[in-house]
């Protein structure tokens, strides 16, 4: 790739469908925890599909980056609007479940746990997440690095070709493991961007595509990542657990056949006030949801004896609020403040132009 990094005109702000994609993908993540397990049997059916939910956010996250990328100047302002974007809210709602397990369940909560908890990698130190929902970060997290690598090396330019080449590597430490089958299952278990790359290169791809970049070439690619993603059911990730592979199969060609139109301006009838306000407080609802979600399911459920679809809109309801909250009073407020904060900071060092910084 010796283009210059091109810049989506299209978005000076906001990207309506991918925002609308975020709320569609948030929403099936919270219906799949909701209705699985004991309160599936109270409900008699499961929204076992919902678990594919979180491919849209890796494939949304690969497709974003670029427009982070393209509004810095420097490696050091992609670190700190990524974690401006990521660590007040997740600390906040980190908090807030915490506060809820110690009233639940007391024995789980310990200082050593509510540490690790705080790096968003509590795998590293051997501890459980507060909210297992957090799993996912810890890819995102491990994603940010490896482009943050190729920032600080220069090599942002040639990421198709050194993308290209890490995928086929994931895809063949996958299809030999057998020789290594200890070490695979560390690898996959602690560094689960392993398990999910192939969605993240889609994304990185379908922005080249869109912007008109080596269209032939990027479509061919995209194909070749969905066929990786496939090969990925069985390796580690959750889906494997909840859908059948042939399912997993045709939902992610449904997830790239709708990415597709919806990068092309195809997807407005999906830009809803709902959808919209859902793919806004998507992060906070992702982080809220899980934990304190199923307790208020239980208590209102086994304790109150309310009835489950009842029950059902009266915790979305709840957690949904919850999430607007704290996107409202923390995600946004902090996200500005760390941000001016750096940029007055590197007005006062340089006399210069603030650094932009993408959120």
């Amino acid at each position: 790739m010796t283009e210059k990094l091109p810049h989506l005109n299209i978005i000076d702000s906001r990207f309506l469908e991918l925002d609308a994609l975020r709320g569609l993908a948030a929403i099936m993540v919270v219906l799949f925890h909701f209705t699985i397990n004991s309160n599936g049997m109270l409900l008699g059916w499961e929204f076992n599909y919902g678990v594919t939910g979180v491919d849209i956010f890796f494939m949304i996250s690969g497709f974003v980056i670029f427009l982070t990328i393209s509004r810095v100047k420097r490696w050091p302002d992609f670190v700190v609007s990524r974690f401006a974007r990521l660590y007040p809210a997740f600390w906040c709602c980190m908090f807030l479940t915490a506060v809820v397990t110690m009233y639940f369940e007391p024995e789980l909560v310990s200082v050593k746990r509510i540490l690790a908890n705080l790096t968003m990698a509590s795998i590293f130190f051997g501890q459980e997440n507060m909210d297992q929902s957090y799993w996912t970060l810890l890819v995102e997290l491990v994603f940010y690095f490896w482009i943050l690598v190729l920032l600080i090396l220069g090599k942002i330019k040639s990421i198709v070709n050194v993308g290209l080449a890490f995928m086929v590597l994931v895809v063949l430490f996958h299809a030999f493991s057998a020789y290594y089958t200890s070490f695979h299952e560390f690898a996959t278990r602690k560094i689960e961007l392993l398990n999910h790359f192939p969605l993240f290169f889609s994304g990185i791809l379908f922005y080249l595509v869109r912007n008109g970049n080596q269209v032939r070439r990027n479509s061919l690619l995209i194909l070749a990542s969905l066929l990786a993603a496939c090969f990925m059911h069985y390796q580690g990730g959750r889906a494997q657990y909840h859908v059948t592979p042939a399912e997993h199969y045709m939902i992610l060609i449904i997830f790239h056949i709708v990415f597709a139109f919806a990068i092309f301006g195809k997807m407005g009838f999906l830009n809803k006030a709902p959808l919209l306000f859902l793919g806004k407080i998507s992060y906070c609802l992702y982080l809220i949801h899980q934990y304190i979600g199923l307790r208020l399911l239980a208590l209102l459920t086994d304790s109150w004896q309310i009835n489950i679809y009842t029950a059902l809109v009266i915790t979305i309801a709840v957690v949904v609020l919850i999430a607007y909250l704290v996107n409202t009073f923390v995600e946004i407020p902090a996200n500005m403040f760390i941000r001016n904060w750096y940029k007055h900071r590197n007005q006062k060092r340089s006399h210069a132009g603030p650094s932009e910084i993408a959120v």
